[in-house]
């Protein structure tokens, strides 16, 4: 116990550290969430290659295939049962939205797919997600997605390369509709949406230029990232739960403004 108390004391003070010249808060994980941070363990790289599993999944078993190193789980069976009431089109429009990257199977692996009954024999291809993904894919549909408990004065360091770039902090506190200016310029102070400040950039020295998407609202999810290249899985998932706020699921923007106002009034007591 004595060790891993140092342990923890050593990461805090490195946080404190790194964060000291901020005025804004780090985000640190809760202790009682702690226990379940890694459904896998981080060094999965030891799992056989295509070994067939099963991942529970909003009370289904979904068929699960260890790809690279990573368990993930098969889309297709997804879309065709929880999220079946959902054209191929709006799952697809939502996954691209959400980040979400399928990796291909192999002609190998989609017949080891067939046998485990994921896919169907006429099936050419299938794309594989991780759990993680899945879950926030289907959250963002079946309206179970609930913003992280953060601190008021806490923001995400963000940046992006579109044209000459920008580096901005990104308040979830002011994240209270789709629209909403919440995030702070570093260079300029001032305050922008996320689909606006990805079309805001400074020219610095080190700088490049480099060729922005054309007008999208939901282009911002893809381009702005976390300016840690390095960040816990617990600060990262964070980031991907408030990216998922007001993404055309099933919450309301009226739902989630007042999810995220309640979590906030719970740190003010």
């Amino acid at each position: 116990m004595e060790k891993i108390s140092s342990q923890l004391g050593v990461v805090n003070d490195a946080v404190s550290s790194t964060n000291s010249k901020q005025e804004l808060q780090p985000y640190s994980q809760p202790p009682q969430q702690q226990q379940h941070q890694h459904h896998l363990a981080p060094g999965s790289s030891n799992l056989k290659p295509n070994t067939v599993g099963e991942a529970i999944l909003y009370g289904l078993p979904i068929v699960s295939l260890v790809i690279d190193g990573q368990e993930r789980l098969c889309l297709a069976q997804i879309s065709n049962t929880l999220l079946k009431h959902y054209s191929y089109n709006e799952i697809h429009n939502r996954r691209v939205a959400l980040g979400i990257t399928c990796v291909q199977c192999t002609p190998v692996q989609l017949e080891i797919l067939r046998r485990a009954g994921a896919m169907p024999i006429s099936s050419r291809r299938c794309g594989m997600i991780t759990k993680r993904e899945a879950e926030r894919l289907c959250k963002s549909f079946l309206g179970e997605h609930s913003p992280p408990k953060l601190p008021e004065n806490f923001a995400f360091d963000v940046s992006h390369e579109c044209a000459w770039g920008c580096r901005g902090n990104f308040i979830p506190a002011r994240y209270n509709s789709s629209r909403a200016k919440c995030i702070k310029c570093t260079y300029c102070n001032m305050y922008f949406s996320p689909n606006k400040f990805i079309f805001h950039s400074h020219r610095v020295a080190e700088a490049k230029y480099t060729q922005p998407d054309a007008a999208n609202f939901n282009s911002w999810r893809r381009h702005l990232k976390l300016s840690d290249k390095s960040p816990s899985d617990y600060l990262a998932h964070a980031w991907e739960d408030v990216k998922a706020m007001f993404n055309g699921g099933s919450l309301s923007e009226r739902l989630c403004a007042l999810v995220m106002s309640a979590l906030l009034s719970f740190f003010l007591i």
